[in-house]
């Protein structure tokens, strides 16, 4: 990444930071720009940003920009609960010779407290082998364009530091203060300093992101009366990217996880976010893991066919308490065209509003005192798609009717969704809903391991877990993970339970350690690619007798590892009711497995 240290523009609420794809001179052209600034992500897609409402002005005056992704919100994915009955500890069969060796896990979240002891070693070394902390003051000259990157030597140093009584934070003042971060780390590869706890991978390495929250979208949630942490995709696809880099400059394979997702976005695998997620799945060696969010039954997401040009179809928005500010996006699939009239709660209207190429118009309803502005593209330059945005301003609560008209029908499908439930007051929804089409991004992409999840206790899908099918030819999400009430590490070494679509996805990505360790370090199958993991996850998944599959909650079925090592030594129907040892040899890695009821991953035998 090409240093941009001289621009005070990011994170800055008077600008917007874009996703960009681009080809030929970006970084001169601008350079010679004074309402926005820019940085080289890698040699395809860069970050923007730009003075708000001058987007369309940076397209003309930067002509190596090819296309601008839309602008998406994300929110962490795991809750912890408050009354909890049942914890579940995620265990490793003692007999398994897998532990993440030679493995790299790539965290993109809140950082993670590098003095927690699950990872530090005996000999009081850090697990840890990088720390890009965005929110820590660039030093001059720095090859990232915001924040600070610290090695494991400076980590090293701190937590000597710490051990002779010392700051710490002197040396790497990087914080994990919200500890999401720190207990989906917990999950994937805790050492288990606590006899309470181990993590899927626990010999692994890690190298995090720290991600920077947005100054724009917290912004805007504040004025409606919610404080929460969001984040942006151009820094967002900028983490992953260091971790990709890092991991192929030292030369080992690595496991990028993802806690966090966006729900107003295309859904088809056609933005900008989706394209870069698979091009890096094409790497050797690099897999990235992500869950499909907390939205499926939500009730946020409407859709419907239009079968002819000139029919209405209707849906309907409850609003339960007047916002500051709410936009989203209706999606009309190409190569359909339609028309928008927004109906108020005391029935005024719009009237139909005709698609043009690139259309934007305001309206007032006097009797709400909300103004709404519409944009329209004809198509997006990104996906293809007919887009309108909707922006109210001091939205009033009641019923607001979004009716679209036919007018150049194919298949006549549209789709709405609004940003995520926590972001909204309570009870605000579609009444006519559709709870399919639910995952979040980027769960969405072809060459991510996509991850639902289920509770273990009643061996039952959760549902907020976020539902498929992607709008394309591909199935995801791929599997089901155990979500609910995990015991983990947390801040300041304590121990915590954590629920939700992220802590299915940690649980995995621990999983895909284990695969990457005895593929490419062992030397079993030097050809894992992304496409090869979740092929792998997808044969090992267990199926309960009666349900088709793939399906839109499930994927092909539930995670289990001992599937899957099945799957790879050919060997199957391995599972008793009774307790017995068994051991054989895939290549050279000696399994040994004790087949018996315990609580691993809840109440199965995943390992």
């Amino acid at each position: 990444m090409d240093n941009r240290n001289n621009c005070s523009f990011y994170n800055n609420p008077n600008y917007y930071e874009y996703l960009i794809e681009y080809r030929g001179n970006f970084l001169e052209e601008i350079s010679k720009v004074s309402y926005a600034c820019g940085d080289i992500i890698n040699n395809r897609f860069a970050i923007v940003s730009v003075k708000a409402g001058m987007i369309d002005n940076l397209i003309l005056d930067v002509p190596s920009i090819l296309f601008v992704n839309f602008r998406e919100m994300f929110i962490l994915e795991s809750t912890s609960p408050e009354n909890v009955s049942n914890i579940y500890q995620v265990k490793l069969n003692p007999y398994l010779s897998l532990d993440g060796s030679g493995i790299l896990v790539g965290i993109v979240d809140t950082g993670i407290d590098y003095l927690n002891q699950e990872f530090i070693r005996e000999d009081n070394t850090s697990r840890i082998d990088t720390i890009w902390d965005q929110t820590s003051p660039s030093n001059e000259g720095s090859s990232l364009f915001i924040g600070k990157a610290y090695s494991n030597d400076d980590i090293n140093k701190a937590i000597q530091a710490q051990l002779k009584g010392e700051d710490p934070y002197n040396i790497v003042p990087s914080t994990d203060t919200i500890g999401h971060g720190t207990e989906m780390a917990g999950i994937i590869g805790a050492r288990g300093y606590s006899k309470e706890l181990k993590g899927v991978a626990n010999n692994c390495t890690f190298a995090v992101v720290k991600l920077i929250q947005s100054a724009t979208f917290q912004h805007d949630l504040k004025l409606n009366g919610f404080e929460l942490p969001v984040y942006n995709t151009a820094e967002v696809v900028a983490g992953i990217e260091y971790l990709r880099q890092y991991a192929s400059e030292k030369n080992k394979p690595i496991v990028i996880f993802l806690g966090f997702g966006c729900t107003d976005y295309s859904h088809d695998g056609s933005g900008l976010f989706a394209k870069y997620i698979d091009e890096v799945g094409s790497f050797r060696g690099v897999v990235v893991v992500t869950s499909t969010g907390n939205e499926g039954n939500a009730e946020l997401h409407s859709s419907g066919y239009i079968n002819n040009i000139g029919e209405i179809n209707t849906s309907e928005l409850n609003l339960t308490k007047q916002l500051n500010n709410l936009s989203f996006r209706i999606w009309i699939r190409k190569p359909n065209k339609m028309s928008l009239n927004v109906i108020s709660p005391s029935g005024q209207s719009t009237k139909f509003i005709t698609s043009k190429l690139y259309k934007s118009e305001t309206f007032s309803f006097v009797y709400e005192a909300t103004k709404l502005t519409l944009k329209f593209y004809v198509p997006d330059n990104v996906t293809g798609n007919q887009v309108i945005i909707l922006t109210f301003t001091d939205i009033k609560p009641g019923i607001w009717k979004l009716q679209l008209k036919g007018e150049y029908i194919a298949d006549g499908r549209y789709d709405i969704w609004l940003p995520p439930a926590i972001t909204l007051p309570e009870g605000t929804k579609f009444l006519n809903s559709d709870p399919e089409v639910t995952l979040s991004l980027p769960s969405s992409s072809k060459k991510i391991v996509s991850v639902g999840y289920y509770d273990q206790e009643s061996d039952s899908i959760v549902g907020k877990s976020g539902n498929g099918f992607p709008l394309n030819t591909y199935i995801k999400p791929d599997i089901a993970a155990p979500g609910v009430n995990i015991l983990t590490t947390s801040l300041s070494n304590k121990t915590t339970t954590v629920s939700g679509a992220s802590v299915a996805a940690a649980i995995t990505s621990g999983v895909c350690a284990l695969l990457l360790q005895w593929g490419i370090v062992e030397r079993n199958d030097l050809t894992m690619y992304a496409s090869k993991i979740i092929s792998y996850l997808i044969a090992g998944a267990s199926r309960k007798p009666f349900d088709i599959y793939p399906n839109a909650h499930w994927g092909y079925g539930k995670l289990d590892f001992l599937g899957t090592i099945n799957a790879l030594s050919g060997t199957r129907n391995l599972e008793s009711q009774n307790n017995f040892d068994l051991e054989y040899s895939l290549n050279n890695m000696l399994l040994r497995f004790t087949l018996k009821k315990e609580v691993l991953f809840g109440d199965e035998t995943f390992f």
